[in-house]
């Protein structure tokens, strides 16, 4: 589905951290999930339990050519699932319960920077019940956790690990994702959006990326924090009591992301990305490589690097050839020279938001960011 972004590959909808934009529940009874008591160690019954409970309250989540998962919060008919995995949807969004029924649901609520989104089902019975949320903050280093979702499309699979570490982590446009859980259980493209449940059965992550030259699980995967999905939940329903309006998937869509730009100097106000660039074509990769990036455009604020700016952390330290952003598409169409660039951004109005995929070595690391253009100076 998804792809887990650079410096953090998605999964069909899953990021990789590496920069593949492109890193899931009805109870079974009060048995279900194990006591602090019983706890202390994961036995195969237990752990069988719980992958019931979890497979549930999972979801496929269906968002064209496109697959991840989630998962049941809350009373309100709400499913949490990664950003990434719905961001590009443009007809709806199905989810796909354990139980095999598929609703139709709406995108509700989006937040970029911590890669999580609300779904809220629409019509028909929502067959199962919300699963708990534990204090990420008292997540340990060398606890067992399990993760579950759907990967490369394979519904209802459970891996298990452990927490590796907390870790800040670069994304593809130069920012930092804080305090993510690492853990070394299987995680694939599909898990994106999934739940990383601890030997109680309760969510202490999403699922959202892994650590991946090749796109695929290499024993290093990331997962959101619940508290951040806590905050989110608390935030929109309090935003739904009082009234104000909660941001549509179009509306952040319009506000969030990143892009790059093109070479030449447009007419004042036309849209502008504000990066200059080459024709580039190597490694199997054609497209327009970033030169450099005008200061205080878009691309800028985006943290789109020309190959002459400092290469990110992550890349620095992966020892992986820094050749500035490339740029390859524009809202998923292939651009191979400037030209095509320069097209695809000028058919946009400024405000309009584009997501541009690029890749870094190339083809190391690859990722997706939207941005909302501004207006040519």
């Amino acid at each position: 589905m998804t792809q887990v972004r650079t410096v953090v590959s998605r999964s069909s909808s899953f990021r990789t951290v590496g920069l593949v934009a492109s890193l899931l529940l009805l109870p079974v009874g009060a048995s279900a999930v194990a006591s602090p008591a019983e706890a202390q160690e994961l036995t195969d019954s237990r752990r069988v339990r719980i992958a019931r409970r979890l497979a549930q309250s999972t979801v496929s989540v269906l968002c064209g050519p496109s697959t991840g998962s989630g998962f049941v919060v809350g009373t309100e008919r709400w499913v949490i699932t990664n950003h990434h995995v719905v961001e590009a949807a443009r007809m709806g969004v199905q989810v796909r319960f354990g139980s095999g029924t598929t609703l139709q649901a709406r995108v509700i609520r989006l937040d970029p920077s911590h890669d999580l989104a609300i779904l809220e089902v629409l019509g028909g019975r929502v067959p199962s019940p919300p699963l708990d949320l534990a204090n990420s903050d008292d997540v340990e280093v060398g606890q067992t956790v399990l993760a579950f979702g759907s990967p490369f499309g394979l519904e209802g699979t459970l891996t298990e690990g452990i927490v590796s570490a907390r870790r800040d982590v670069p994304d593809v446009g130069g920012g930092m994702a804080r305090r993510l859980i690492q853990t070394d259980a299987p995680i694939n493209p599909g898990n994106s959006g999934g739940p990383l449940v601890d030997r109680l059965g309760r969510v202490i992550g999403v699922n959202t990326a892994i650590l991946s030259r090749t796109g695929g699980s290499h024993g290093i995967g990331f997962a959101v924090p619940s508290n951040y999905v806590g905050e989110l939940l608390a935030n929109t329903r309090e935003q739904q009591r009082t009234g104000t309006q909660v941001a549509s998937q179009q509306g952040s869509q319009r506000t969030q992301g990143s892009t790059p730009s093109v070479g030449t100097q447009p007419a004042a106000g036309q849209a502008f990305l504000g990066v200059r660039g080459t024709d580039f074509v190597g490694g199997g990769f054609v497209g327009v490589q970033i030169a450099g990036v005008e200061p205080g455009s878009p691309a800028q604020h985006a943290g789109l690097l020309g190959v002459s700016d400092n290469p990110p952390e992550l890349v620095a330290r992966l020892g992986i050839p820094w050749t500035g952003h490339i740029i390859t598409a524009v809202d998923g169409r292939p651009v191979r020279n400037g030209a095509e660039l320069e097209q695809a951004i000028r058919s946009h109005r400024p405000g309009q938001a584009v997501e541009i995929t690029v890749t870094v070595g190339p083809g190391l690391l690859n990722g997706t960011r939207r941005i909302s253009l501004s207006a040519a100076p």
